[in-house]
């Protein structure tokens, strides 16, 4: 007579079905989901450039290496290791564009859309835009009325001042450089996630260094760097838009930095020699 195990004996075949599906967002090749990207992408650029702006500072301001050649050194490594990243992280070459790349928000101001003319240019821009515009209404401020951007002042322009009233002349230009990087690094994310959603290898195309000798020829005038940068900006805009009947492809290309080039041969003409300063660190202990 056979006997039969009890149920409790019974081993059942587990079904091979694979690990259990959940749902996810959409992914792109990096694995990341499509809705965190953005915010992860710029925390992660703001990070990566203050550090970079950290160590800028301390070889400049600690140890006292020359600022044009860190700043062309680490140019070159920014630019390297941006095509770096871009081919081994996306598996592409030159560009990256594409319906997954999520653009900043927009803000729509209601009413002041709908205003002839400049209803298009107030309204419905990225935030980093209103931002900008905000801190240039601080920083014009903020350099009037406030003790901070005076002592940031002196430790550039007058660092034995600041350092006979007991300021730190170091830690100052240090945070100033980080936080100098760190609006470099929100500009880069407002020109390629702004409008365009995309990437392109140099695609500054050299916009930082008129950046730099605006603000150097500005002599620290917020208002007056902020009206020269609108100024290259509106010719930038005009030489997108205008038609090859008007003016040649090539030369409209030009318009911009034909603009930029004369508001700098004015500004350097009514700056006097003695009050022009570069921006080249000098310590004395």
């Amino acid at each position: 007579m056979e006997t039969h195990p009890g149920p409790r004996n019974v081993k059942h075949p587990v079904p091979q079905h694979g690990p259990r599906k959940r749902h996810e967002l959409p992914h792109s090749g990096t694995g990341i989901p499509v809705t965190s990207r953005r915010g992860a992408g710029q925390r992660f650029e703001s990070a990566a450039i203050a550090a970079l702006g950290l160590v800028f500072g301390v070889l400049v301001t600690v140890l006292r290496a020359n600022v044009f050649v860190v700043g062309t050194a680490l140019n070159v490594l920014a630019s390297g290791a941006t095509v770096y990243l871009l081919r081994s992280w996306f598996g592409v070459k030159g560009s990256l564009s594409g319906d997954r790349i999520p653009a900043l928000p927009a803000a729509h101001l209601g009413v002041v859309g709908d205003v002839p003319l400049l209803g298009p240019i107030l309204s419905g821009q990225s935030v980093l835009t209103y931002g900008g515009w905000l801190l240039v209404a601080l920083t014009a401020w903020a350099a009037r009325h406030t003790v901070l951007v005076r002592h940031l002042k002196a430790a550039g322009e007058h660092p034995e001042a600041l350092r006979a009233a007991g300021g730190n002349v170091t830690r100052v230009r240090v945070i100033a450089q980080m936080w100098c990087f760190t609006l470099c690094a929100l500009a880069g994310a407002q020109l390629s996630l702004g409008q365009l959603t995309l990437f392109t290898e140099g695609m500054t195309s050299g916009l930082g260094f008129i950046a730099l000798a605006a603000v150097i020829f500005c002599r620290g005038k917020v208002l007056l760097l902020a009206g020269m940068c609108a100024a290259f900006g509106l010719a930038s805009a005009l030489s997108v838009r205008l038609d090859s009947s008007v003016m040649p492809p090539q030369f409209a290309q030009m318009l911009p930095y034909l603009v930029a080039f004369a508001g700098l041969i004015v500004l350097s003409r009514r700056s006097r020699v003695s009050e022009t300063r570069m921006l080249t660190l000098t310590l004395e202990d």
